[in-house]
């Protein structure tokens, strides 16, 4: 069996026009690889700006710096989604784990972009392999530590450095970075089989989203739609 401490742990995140899984599209995107093994780790990284082929809105622009000007001469959509989804998929038969903050929002798109741009989806590219978000083990370790759990605030919780916040390569090596201080903060992390890590994670994540929509309902607000309960990859209900 694979140990933890020789596996190829890989950050992603993606900087995008808004906060839609589905109906929103990437602007950048960053692969940031830890290898671990004998000799040591071994760092690479990977990304660049994508022109999503509509305008990027201001919203997002003020969050994230990246503007029409910028991706004017970029990759077009359909060639990094197809890079993106490939590049999954060849890491997970690699036996690489996917590392990221609430990634499953970034899955979730690529996923999503597939199939309206009628390339192959991730699940019909081969078996989903491990994915390990940082925001979902942080709320079960620390459930009731009080404030809120963005990037930024976590890299203050678990001592890393965020260089350039919301910069895909930064955000996904500083989710990398807070991963591997967690596996020493939690030993009950390596215990996991990594086989067996999606299915421990899908079951922490809806402990968690079944609590936040009884809130919710509670509030007098709509429960969570049910197809956020699908993880890693979201279903659009």
């Amino acid at each position: 069996m694979q140990l933890w401490t020789e596996a190829t742990y890989v950050g992603f995140d993606l900087e995008t026009t808004g906060i839609s899984s589905f109906t929103d599209s990437p602007v950048s995107y960053g692969f940031v690889t830890h290898q671990h093994d004998m000799w040591g780790l071994k760092i690479t990284r990977e990304g660049g700006l994508v022109n999503p082929g509509v305008p990027i809105p201001e919203g997002a622009s003020a969050i994230h710096g990246i503007t029409d000007a910028m991706v004017a001469d970029a990759p077009l959509l359909c060639d990094v989604v197809e890079h993106l989804a490939s590049t999954l998929s060849s890491l997970w038969s690699d036996g690489a784990v996917i590392v990221g903050m609430n990634v499953s929002y970034d899955l979730t798109m690529v996923d999503s972009l597939c199939q309206r741009l009628g390339l192959p989806t991730l699940k019909k590219r081969g078996p989903i392999g491990p994915v390990m978000d940082i925001l979902i083990l942080d709320r079960h370790f620390d459930k009731w530590r009080k404030g809120s759990r963005r990037l930024t605030d976590l890299c203050g919780q678990y001592g890393v450095i965020l260089d350039s916040a919301h910069s895909a390569s930064a955000d996904a090596e500083a989710s990398l970075e807070i991963f591997e201080v967690m596996l020493g903060k939690y030993p009950e992390i390596e215990i996991i089989p990594l086989p067996r890590v999606n299915a421990v994670m899908r079951t922490w994540y809806r402990e968690w989203l079944s609590s936040f929509s009884e809130y919710l309902v509670r509030k007098g607000e709509s429960p969570v739609d049910v197809g956020r309960f699908a993880w890693p990859i979201h279903d659009d209900k």
